[in-house]
């Protein structure tokens, strides 16, 4: 009796234990999109609710303004909220002084128009994160606004004050919403964001010192290049949340900025361990690989990567007594070279313990401010100086293409709407702005519009239903409510997943769009379908004009964004203004997040820009090192040599071919010979030369790699240089 107790109590544990794991399971991964869905469907009655009570116009404008600031976070929607308000306004106030101008003159006010929303588009373009959006709202509410107005021009100052009245409405809802019912705060995800980047890089480091010829290796790093901007987008949505966030701010600025360089030199010594392997420098390649790996176990606790605070601080201490005894190792590795070591051997092995020191260094600096801001620690380890924050850099032409393309789509569907006088028209246009402009920074515009696309149909079809077979028997709020709540819990689950975000958004926008109630039910076969027709066309119209101007994907645009990296080598070296590595860091990685190659990294086209962004980072760091080392020194004899460097590579970046590589050889060869010369005629520290040495070695090496970018790309770069 006692063993089948036992026995049947044994059994209980296991089945609550296996309860009580699925419960868990469900509260990580299901739990906060259930969550999300009734914030949703919440804000989204409460605004139908006010702006009914309001008398206004339209309670789906209120409502389609909740399901588009409606986030996972409260950070997020509080940002996205303020951004919309801002764009909105703008574009209100634009439309109501051109309507003023142009009232009676419909062809003006459409070329207007039309330059607007290439300017917005642009600007869109430039910045990021949700100034992006503001530029996109200030586009399409001129056509919101502006568009009916002129039809009905003595009502342009109550079409707008209603639209602002019912926006407000949605965005009050959504951020009240947001923050009162389970808020779910940015600061953690930032938190939870920054330890899985730490921890993922150390294993990194850790599976390159185990097993260096690891192919996925490679694979790796184009994900942290995408993590310093997704974790910027975080940072941005957290200053509006609480002030923890804003109190750690400059720690997080100064954490991304270190790890930009950390990958940089991360990468800059594994490439060099590569070409030293297939060199046939085993030693060499053994010495720097033993040093290597106490390095990375420095950064691990018992071979395993940081779980909790009181590991971060271990891993501090231990990268910290690292560093004290780096040069110890250095000296028994030296050591243990072969007397009969080649010149360039000797250097390859100098060079790599120059790479580690710098790596070294790095890690040393970023994971002190890592251990700062996950143990919420501030006095001793915080930053003493501002950071530099990531800036802007885009290609002028392409932020040129894509305002045409966005003046091009309207003023197409303008030339239709006033040759054929097509009663929906009006819906077209604004359609065809929204996806023509909301698109425009996505890393695969095409791709996105035709999942808006069917987002559209399914749209449309839910609209349908609803408008013609549920609100036809809806009789007060309650019933109302019951009609499109499905609806709206269908296309919210749709928006949490990333694949089916388009999908998701289309379908709310559209449904939204041909809900036929007002203060009074209106729905009208006839002008529903002619709606939904023009709707589609214009999704379509969108499409085609992202099909025809391609920035993110075609074969021109990633050239265009290899050339824009390569002009960066170009000023390293010719600018009197030395340009900084973090500058440096900052206009390489944005050029390429602007792209979207990180997002489509296994594209052929994608991989070759991320191939010149490593490439670039690299010998930029060389280049930036060397200038550091000599700016203060004023003699010909070195002088010279080494602008003659500086001008090859800068020739060698501006018009890539063999004749150009082997002439950089040439030039280096010639500086390192000078090099060699009395330090004392070179008016040179030992110090300073031996920099200059390594880093001249290091851009000698990565030019002799025969499976560079700068090689393998030759014939393509040409096309464009």
């Amino acid at each position: 009796m006692i063993a089948l107790a036992k026995t049947w109590w044994s059994n209980q544990r296991h089945v609550w234990g296996g309860i009580q794991d699925a419960l868990c399971e469900w509260k990580q991964q299901d739990a906060p999109t259930f969550v999300y869905l009734i914030k949703l469907l919440i804000a989204s009655l409460l605004a139908m609710w006010l702006s009914l009570f309001f008398e206004l116009d339209q309670p789906r404008t209120a409502m389609m303004t909740v399901a588009i600031v409606m986030q996972m976070h409260s950070g997020m929607v509080f940002t996205k909220s303020f951004y919309r308000m801002l764009g909105t306004t703008v574009g209100i106030i634009v439309s109501l002084l051109i309507v003023s101008l142009f009232v009676q003159e419909r062809i003006f006010f459409l070329l207007f128009m039309a330059v607007w929303i290439g300017i917005c588009t642009a600007g869109s373009m430039v910045f990021r994160n949700y100034q992006s959006y503001a530029f996109v709202l200030a586009g399409y509410t001129l056509c919101i606004v502006g568009l009916p107005a002129t039809l009905h021009p003595e009502q342009t100052f109550y079409i707008a004050s209603t639209r602002i009245s019912e926006i407000m409405i949605g965005l009050i809802c959504a951020t009240l919403v947001s923050d009162l019912i389970f808020p779910k705060r940015m600061w953690g995800v930032m938190l939870t964001n920054v330890r899985k980047r730490f921890n993922d890089f150390s294993d990194l480091l850790r599976l390159t010192a185990a097993k260096p010829d690891d192919p996925s290796i490679q694979s790796v790093l184009p994900k942290f290049i995408a993590d310093i901007f997704s974790l910027e987008t975080i940072q941005a949505s957290t200053g509006m949340e609480n002030d923890k966030s804003r109190l750690y701010s400059m720690q997080f600025w100064q954490m991304n900025k270190e790890f930009m360089e950390v990958s940089t030199s991360y990468h800059a010594f594994d490439q060099l361990l590569r070409r030293q392997r297939k060199t046939g420098h085993t030693k060499v390649v053994a010495l720097l690989n033993a040093i290597y790996l106490q390095l990375a176990n420095a950064m691990t606790i018992d071979g395993r990567s940081t779980q909790s605070e009181t590991d971060t601080l271990q891993v501090a201490y231990q990268l910290e007594h690292f560093r004290s005894r780096f040069a110890e190792e250095v000296h028994l590795a030296r050591k243990q070279l072969p007397i009969a070591l080649e010149h360039y051997e000797r250097l390859d092995f100098d060079t790599g313990i120059e790479l580690l020191s710098r790596l070294t260094e790095e890690l040393y600096r970023y994971t002190n401010t890592y251990t700062a801001l996950t143990t919420l620690q501030l006095g001793a380890k915080n930053i003493t100086q501002e950071p530099v924050k990531i800036v802007s850099h885009f290609d002028p032409l392409l932020v040129a293409l894509a305002g045409i393309r966005g003046a091009l789509a309207l003023g197409i569907l303008s030339t239709i709407w006033i040759l054929t006088d097509w009663g929906s028209g009006v819906e077209a246009i604004t359609i065809g702005v929204v996806t023509s402009t909301l698109f425009a920074t996505a890393p695969s515009p095409k791709n996105t519009t035709i999942k808006f696309m069917t987002g559209a149909v399914i749209g449309t079809v839910l609209g349908y239903y609803c408008n013609f077979h549920m609100l036809t028997h809806a009789q007060g709020f309650l019933m109302l409510a019951l009609a499109l709540s499905p609806a709206i819990i269908f296309a919210g689950y749709l928006t949490t997943r990333p694949s089916t975000a388009p999908i998701g958004a289309a379908t709310f926008v559209i449904f939204m769009s041909h809900i036929g109630f007002n203060s009074t039910y209106n729905a009208n076969p006839v002008a529903f379908f002619n709606d939904a027709i023009a709707d589609l066309f214009a999704v379509l119209m969108s499409a085609l004009m992202y099909g025809l101007i391609d920035l993110s994907s075609s074969r021109w645009s990633r050239l265009r964004i290899s050339k824009a990296l390569r002009e960066l080598i170009i000023r390293c070296c010719k600018e009197p203004q030395l340009m900084s590595r973090t500058e440096l860091e900052n206009r390489a990685r944005d050029l390429v997040q602007r792209a979207g190659s990180i997002q489509q990294a296994s594209e052929k086209a994608d991989k070759m820009v991320i191939q010149w962004l490593l490439s670039i980072l690299e010998i930029g760091h060389a280049i930036i090192a060397i200038r550091e080392n000599i700016q203060d020194i004023d003699n010909p004899a070195l002088s010279i040599p080494l602008n003659a460097v500086m001008d090859s590579v800068a020739e060698l970046h501006r018009r890539p071919d063999e004749a150009h590589r082997q002439q950089t050889i040439k030039a280096i060869d010639w500086a390192m010979l000078t090099l060699d010369e009395d330090l004392a005629s070179l008016s040179l520290s030992y110090e300073n030369r031996r920099q200059i040495v390594m880093m001249l070695h290091f851009i000698r090496s990565a030019l002799l790699d025969d499976e560079s970018v700068l090689v393998a790309n030759a014939q393509a770069i040409r096309e464009v240089a």
